[in-house]
């Protein structure tokens, strides 16, 4: 997934979240929303599903588009 884990920290960062409350938001532990976000592993579809509505975006904007780079359009 070309921009997950890139788009994870972008995001949460922009929530103003810790890894720790979002991993709690979503119901799963700080370590494996960590992994998530540093590439280590990658999340299934429900859980892909859940992120993608936490932020109000489509799974494809958040796999696949830059968001940093279009951050003023996100």
């Amino acid at each position: 997934m070309l921009y997950l884990a890139d788009n994870m920290r972008y995001l949460r960062g922009r929530k103003g979240r810790s890894q720790q409350q979002l991993a709690d938001e979503l119901g799963i532990t700080r370590t494996r929303y960590s992994k998530y976000e540093y590439g280590m592993a990658e999340p299934p579809i429900d859980l892909l599903i859940k992120i993608a509505r936490y932020y109000g975006l489509s799974i494809d904007d958040i796999i696949s588009v830059d968001l940093y780079a279009y951050r003023d359009a996100y």
